[in-house]
């Protein structure tokens, strides 16, 4: 997501150095690879669509918008499952009244393999691998942007605990480091910058009847140890956060002949305790999803 004009980081300070990334921060502890149907074993792929509209604002007040898509494959062969994902999104930014940044941009692209562990009866726990690659270069040095732009490597840990037939507890945790990469700012110079690490955890409730559910919890994502070469005013500053999220859904399920469906809505709200001059005083998102498994 980017959405500056082309405003020069080195004559302009307020300027954030920001992008965001659907598919790694959609949600840390997705549990759209547990089966729709619980007795679904004989169904080994799902496909996911999803649509979602971002609003952001910064303690500087520049406000930023971000619409778009995200697509999903995956496929379980128990105990382990593979998933790809794919964003893309309009981004737009408003700084002062003015549009100072319009376009659209694609997500980096995330592979997923993980392998599913059972505990107990009541407990079940997931490990994977991340695996994220760059569709385009990195755009944070000239204006927000939809997309890291960075290689990552991460490992997640995510499981689920039963309390009775319709509650249930989720928990996760997640780190990812992305590979240092050439980028450039606005006036063409060239830096070696990384946005650094990513860190976050997840505690939530689910609760199910009949055909419904709902969700709901608390994230908490740190994004630490940027670097960038030779330095640049306060781009390390602008670009490490801590941020809190809070949020809601609620699915439903429902067959199609043999085919297993669910439709998600969701509404998060976050906000960044770090960085109070450049984060984000809060970040309100939408989305609604329909997953199909066969």
């Amino acid at each position: 997501m980017r959405y500056a004009t082309i405003l020069f980081l080195s004559m302009v300070p307020c300027v954030s150095v920001s992008a965001i990334s659907i598919v790694y921060n959609f949600r840390i502890a997705q549990v759209t690879k547990q089966p729709i149907v619980e007795s679904a074993d004989d169904r080994h792929y799902s496909i996911v669509g999803l649509l979602f509209d971002q609003f952001q604002k910064k303690y500087d007040g520049v406000r930023q918008n971000f619409v778009g898509g995200l697509a999903a494959f995956i496929y379980n062969f128990e105990p382990y499952y593979f998933r790809t994902d794919f964003s893309v999104s309009h981004i737009k930014e408003i700084t002062e009244h003015v549009t100072t940044f319009s376009a659209t941009e694609t997500d980096d692209l995330l592979f997923t393999l993980g392998r599913n562990f059972k505990l107990n009866d009541k407990s079940v726990m997931t490990l994977s691998g991340l695996f994220g690659v760059p569709t385009h270069e990195i755009f944070t040095l000239q204006h927000v942007a939809f997309g890291y732009g960075q290689v990552g490597l991460g490992i997640q840990l995510d499981g689920s605990y039963v309390l009775c037939d319709t509650h249930t507890l989720l928990y996760g945790v997640r780190y990812i480091y992305y590979v240092p990469r050439k980028a450039a700012d606005d006036s063409g110079n060239k830096y070696t910058f990384t946005i650094g690490n990513l860190a976050d955890g997840l505690i939530a409730y689910k609760y199910n009847w009949l055909s419904h559910g709902i969700e709901c919890g608390y994230t908490a994502r740190s994004d630490f140890g940027a670097h960038i070469s030779p330095n640049l005013d306060d781009t390390i500053e602008k670009t490490n956060y801590i941020r809190n999220n809070f949020y809601f859904i609620y699915k439903y399920r429902f067959m199609i002949d043999e085919v297993a469906n669910r439709l998600l809505f969701n509404i998060s709200y976050g906000f960044d305790s770090k960085p109070k001059v450049y984060g984000n005083q809060y970040v309100v998102t939408l989305w609604a999803s329909w997953n199909v498994r066969f």
